[in-house]
């Protein structure tokens, strides 16, 4: 879509105005360019942090259109009734096998047919209704199965209630509808906000999202489990709050702090192996506390402090999750070339640094208490194409690894861009303006790391973020891509 429309449907969200689109295929760019219309619509009632739930609602209702107009085409081309039973079994299962998963077998098809999908958003004086209409009818059969599907999800409190009910992998009806209604009641909607309808010739599924919400706070075993947790883990060291606190004085003397330090042999290597990490280092490399204090400064020697002794409580309690690590290793180096390489203001690459190195301190907790639901969340993601774990994890546990990473955080009284930063670091439009920088290399980073490892995609990165550092396609982002691994690469070698 050219750059003159776009700005006039977001001028149409601006005014209050009716939004329209019309499209026959979904292509990532377009995947893209709604899910910044939703992020506009919801910002300007202030309910921006529903994104990523209203998102994966929108997608799955986007996916199901197409799904719908596909089969319709499909049954043409091999010549089969829709509306004959055993033509219709015979039909789905072919269906399933070679298109289901793989829409671009029939793209062509789909393209120069005159069936299409039409996405809508229209505000009301309390509320608004996004509908997706695809140009078919829907059969009984599957408007029965959908029925019995929102039912069930009306009546269950939580998501892992009803996962293991829903075995019919029929297409048409399963998973992706119940999760359509466990996430409208995990916003605080009824599910009656959510419609389904055909009259014969079209089908319009229509979502209504009042502009007043309460929503429901879910409070699952395995969440009171994590907040025992952390309640039982131990807070930092006397020594490390006396030498934090000596960081943070306006009449700061390095000499008594290089002194009180050397006082600790641990804290002392801590220091000096961070200070010569890829996230600092600069020139030769340093075998001495004094040396090393005066390379890094004395604020980035707290937040050397505060990294150290956060992991070594982690690892000291929950001593398997090296590929976390690894994981935040990667994205704190990559956070702070992306901040050296956009030219961020102030300490905005070192900030970058610790915020990608304690972004995921959540995980930890999460996979330590519960693993099975941990995995049966990937899972989902994966296979539904949901843009980030943490609605999935607060829709079947009540609260997600970022929200617990904000819990550690206050309980170490992080400083407040670092708190922040790890909670938001998947819902980068909730971060403080002032903060946005540094946050947004860190989102940015733990994208592309996430794009490395094939769990992300492109087309998942908020515009917003892309726009803060003027990314204009898919190639520029593996450009940059390729320079951060190099870059990260080079410094593993000189390490």
């Amino acid at each position: 879509m050219i750059i003159e429309q776009r700005k006039q449907i977001y001028d149409k969200i601006f005014k209050g105005e009716p939004v329209k689109l019309s499209f026959k295929y979904v292509t990532d760019d377009l995947l893209m360019f709604i899910n910044s219309i939703l992020t506009r619509e919801l910002a300007k009632h202030d309910l921006q942090y529903l994104i990523y739930s209203v998102v994966t609602i929108l997608r799955e209702l986007i996916v199901n259109s197409l799904k719908a107009n596909a089969k319709r085409i499909f049954f043409n081309i091999n010549s089969l009734d829709i509306n004959n039973p055993a033509q219709y079994k015979e039909g789905i299962e072919k269906f399933k096998d070679e298109v289901v998963g793989d829409f671009e077998s029939i793209k062509n098809d789909i393209l120069n047919n005159e069936h299409s999908i039409n996405f809508n958003i229209t505000e009301e004086s309390d509320s608004f209704i996004f509908t997706v209409k695809n140009s078919v009818p829907i059969i009984p059969e599957e408007l029965s199965r959908i029925n019995s599907r929102i039912a069930l999800a009306a009546q269950k409190s939580s998501f892992n209630d009803i996962y293991d009910q829903i075995k019919d992998e029929t297409e048409g009806a399963g998973l992706g509808i119940a999760l359509i209604v466990m996430f409208l009641k995990s916003m605080g909607i009824n599910p009656s906000y959510f419609i389904i309808k055909s009259d014969g010739k079209v089908t319009v599924a229509s979502v209504q999202i009042p502009f007043v919400l309460k929503p429901v706070e879910v409070l699952t075993i395995v969440k009171k489990q994590i907040l025992e947790e952390i309640t039982g883990l131990p807070t930092f060291p006397e020594n490390i709050i006396t030498l934090l606190d000596m960081c943070s004085s306006p009449d700061a003397d390095i000499e008594k702090i290089t002194q009180t330090i050397k006082l600790d042999v641990s804290v002392t290597s801590d220091v000096i192996k961070l200070a010569n990490s890829a996230g600092f280092i600069s020139g030769q490399r340093v075998e001495d506390i004094n040396r090393a204090v005066m390379k890094i400064g004395l604020k980035n020697l707290k937040f050397i402090l505060l990294a150290s002794n956060a992991r070594k409580i982690m690892e000291s309690r929950y001593n398997k999750f090296e590929e976390i690590w690894e994981h935040c290793n990667r994205v704190a180096f990559y956070s702070r070339q992306i901040a050296l390489k956009f030219k961020l203001p102030g300490a905005g690459a070192d900030n970058a640094y610790i915020a990608g190195l304690l972004h995921d301190l959540g995980q930890i907790i999460l996979l330590t208490v519960d693993m099975d639901s941990v995995r049966k969340i990937a899972e989902i993601v994966q296979d539904r194409n949901i843009i980030t774990t943490t609605v999935m994890e607060e829709l079947s546990i009540g609260i997600s690894h970022a929200e617990i990473g904000l819990l550690l955080s206050e309980k170490w009284n992080f400083p407040e861009f670092l708190s922040q930063i790890i909670r938001f670091h998947h819902s980068p439009i909730s971060i403080p303006e002032e903060f946005r920088d540094v946050g947004f290399s860190v989102y940015l980073a733990n994208m592309i790391v996430g794009i490395e490892k094939r769990r992300y995609y492109y087309y998942y990165i908020e515009e917003m973020v892309l726009e803060r550092f003027n990314i204009k396609s898919e190639s520029e982002l593996r450009k940059l891509n390729e320079f951060l691994k190099q870059e990260y690469d080079n410094s593993q070698k000189r390490s």
